[in-house]
C-alpha cells in the first residue's frame, strides 16, 4: 500500500511556509499604535524582534512587546493572512498580517478578544498594530 502523507516533516500550506521562511530574521519595530494611541517613537526604535523557526523573541528592551518569547503560527491560505502568537506562559493573541520582502506589518487583537478584520488600531479596541522593518546585517 502506497500512504501518502500530507505535512509530515510540517503542517504549514506552502503559502504559510513561504511566509514563514520569509519571516525569519531579526527586525526593527518602525511604528506602532494600541488601542488607537501611537506609542512614543522613542521606545519603538528601541525594539526588536528575532524569529526564528516558529519561535519568537525579544532580545532587547521589549516595552512593548506581547510576550518575552513564544511561537508563532500562520496561516497564509486566510484573507487577511493570520497569524497566532502564544508567549511562554501560554497566553494567545489571534492577528492579521501582511509580509512583503524586508517589511511586515501585523495587528493583534488583546488576548482573549476576537482576531481583527482590518489593520486598524482604534480606540476601545485595544488592537495592537504593528510595523517592522527588516534589521540590514551590519
Amino acid at each position: 500500500a502506497i500512504g501518502v502523507s500530507l505535512g509530515a516533516d510540517s503542517s504549514l500550506d506552502p503559502a504559510s511556509k513561504k511566509d514563514s521562511d520569509g519571516l525569519q530574521g531579526t527586525w526593527k519595530l518602525v511604528s506602532a499604535m494600541k488601542d488607537g494611541e501611537a506609542l512614543p517613537k522613542d521606545k519603538v526604535k528601541q525594539t526588536t524582534i528575532v524569529i526564528k523557526d516558529d519561535t519568537f523573541s525579544f532580545p532587547d528592551l521589549a516595552e512593548y512587546a506581547t510576550s518575552k518569547e513564544g511561537t508563532i503560527k500562520l496561516d497564509a491560505t486566510k484573507n487577511p493572512k493570520q497569524m497566532d502568537a502564544t508567549s511562554t506562559e501560554k497566553e494567545v493573541m489571534l492577528g492579521i498580517y501582511e509580509l512583503d520582502v524586508d517589511r511586515y506589518k501585523v495587528c493583534f487583537a488583546p488576548t482573549g478578544k476576537p482576531r481583527p478584520s482590518e489593520f486598524a488600531s482604534k480606540q476601545g479596541s485595544g488592537n495592537l498594530l504593528q510595523h517592522w522593518k527588516r534589521k540590514k546585517e551590519q
